[in-house]
């Protein structure tokens, strides 16, 4: 007869266990957050991670999270910002930011302490010097170089409405604005006042000053050609008396 079989495997199913994680840290420091944790079938022998359904004869799985800090938030309290740190380039404004109950404030909504201010480079209008006036009288103009400059690189901005903080300087200037007077304007026609009156001035010599060489221009020519003749007359006697 065929021997009997000594020995036969029994409980065939692995030994299981739940292996349980710690818990972490809640997500949420007030106003009501989540703690969670691993939970995980394992066979105790091998160490290796089973189906859950191998530790099912072991009882319902544990909770793996569960939520915490449920107690209402805090208000933050705020402080006034303080005065920029630079008045351009870039500064700094700061503030006073606290709880006033210990942690019980929302930490994931804390309000700034600090913000950038006055963004803008530090520039200047920059002048060069006048050009020449372009007419002598009559109305002119002269030009100079205006140019908007950062004053922290020392180069030139492309775009000067960066320096439209302050009004720009004038580039333009009107200049020579007195009327032009003309030759024509000295050309004798006649006498201003009474032949008579500027024969006399001329007799009395008065014929050299400016303002009666204005006023009685044509007798005062008149006189200088008579002069000038007779000066050429008595010239030409002489030579004719030194000759014979």
């Amino acid at each position: 007869m065929k021997k009997p079989v000594p020995a036969r495997r029994c409980f065939v199913r692995p030994c299981a266990m739940w292996k349980i994680g710690n818990w972490s840290k809640c997500s949420e420091n007030c106003g009501g957050g989540i703690k969670i944790r691993d939970v995980h079938c394992m066979d105790t022998r091998d160490k290796r991670p089973l189906r859950p359904f191998h530790c099912q004869m072991l009882g319902a799985k544990p909770i793996t999270s569960f939520r915490c800090n449920v107690k209402a938030c805090s208000e933050w309290n705020l402080s006034a910002w303080s005065e920029c740190s630079k008045t351009c380039g870039v500064g700094i404004q700061e503030r006073s930011v606290y709880c006033s109950e210990h942690k019980q404030c929302n930490l994931k909504a804390q309000p700034q302490t600090t913000i950038p201010c006055n963004i803008q480079p530090c520039t200047e209008w920059i002048t060069g010097t006048w050009s020449k006036c372009s007419a002598s009288c009559g109305g002119g103009s002269k030009h100079r170089m205006v140019k908007c400059v950062n004053m922290e690189t020392n180069k030139t901005e492309e775009d000067s409405s960066i320096c439209e903080l302050e009004p720009p300087p004038s580039a333009v200037q009107m200049c020579n604005l007195q009327k032009c007077t003309s030759n024509k304007d000295n050309i004798c026609i006649k006498d201003r006042m009474s032949e008579k009156f500027c024969l006399t001035l001329k007799k009395l010599g008065r014929c050299s000053m400016v303002a009666i060489k204005i006023q009685c221009c044509q007798t005062c020519q008149k006189f200088n050609v008579t002069v000038r003749r007779k000066g050429i007359a008595r010239g030409s006697s002489r030579g004719a008396n030194s000759d014979s």
